[in-house]
């Protein structure tokens, strides 16, 4: 298979982390060359990945990856400790648990993580990700705003670092050959492009949720972060 005999060790995360974001299970064959014993490769090649952001898409991006015999997964990272201990228990042999990312971020064992907080986080974990010499595969939305995500770019320019975002099915086929429809000028030109954001948290919105009471084992405060702190919400927070 030429294809997989060309993979780099870089590449693999930006690949796994696509096959992932798409819903696709579909392991590279790795030349015999580049196992050690017993068919495992050698430590020193292994791709130590961790994830910030233990809920949602997070540990589904990670366990695409982990099932890799050149991944292990040294790091789960998340405010709330039910969480971040539920995806460590499933790697307890090599992950470690870390309730801030900047803990983790300073590990040298992390080679690069996942990101799948809630969006208001994304921009300045991303950042700070690639200041720290990692790699980052990001969940969509790549940030809130135009201004983070030009940062979040400028940021991997400078640190010379690879980051892939979680679009998902619009990695599949079907998307890419609209795109090159579109670029080979099949519809003529375009004069106006309007897109839509459907979604919303829960049938009837976010709401007012009557019990504001912070769960034990969750940090509201840093929850919130970046963005306005507000009472606790378990609408939002089960994002």
């Amino acid at each position: 298979m030429e294809q997989s005999q060309q993979l780099t060790r870089r590449d693999f995360i930006g690949t796994a982390a696509k096959m992932s974001a798409v819903g696709i299970a579909a392991p590279y064959l790795i030349k015999a060359s580049a196992l050690g014993a017993e068919g495992k490769p050698p430590a020193n090649s292994r791709i130590q990945l961790g994830l910030i952001g233990c809920n949602g898409m997070g540990p589904a991006n990670l366990e695409a990856c982990a099932q890799y015999p050149d991944v292990v997964v040294t790091g789960a990272c998340d405010v709330w400790q039910q969480r971040r201990e539920a995806v460590a228990a499933k790697y307890k042999d090599t992950c470690k648990t870390y309730a801030d990312f900047r803990d983790m971020l300073q590990r040298p064992d992390i080679d690069a993580v996942i990101i799948a907080t809630p969006p208001h986080w994304h921009a300045l974990i991303a950042i700070a990700t690639c200041e720290a010499g990692k790699d980052v595969y990001l969940q969509k939305p790549m940030s809130l705003h135009l201004g983070e995500s030009l940062a979040i770019r400028n940021a991997v320019k400078k640190h010379n670092r690879i980051c892939q975002i979680g679009t998902q099915i619009h990695a599949t086929q079907n998307y890419r050959n609209v795109v090159a429809l579109l670029r080979a000028g099949c519809l003529g030109p375009v004069g106006t492009v309007r897109t839509f954001h459907v979604m919303n948290q829960g049938a009837a919105g976010v709401g007012h949720a009557p019990e504001t009471k912070v769960p034990e084992g969750l940090d509201w405060d840093f929850w919130c972060g970046p963005a306005p702190l507000m009472p606790f919400n378990p609408i939002l927070a089960a994002g």
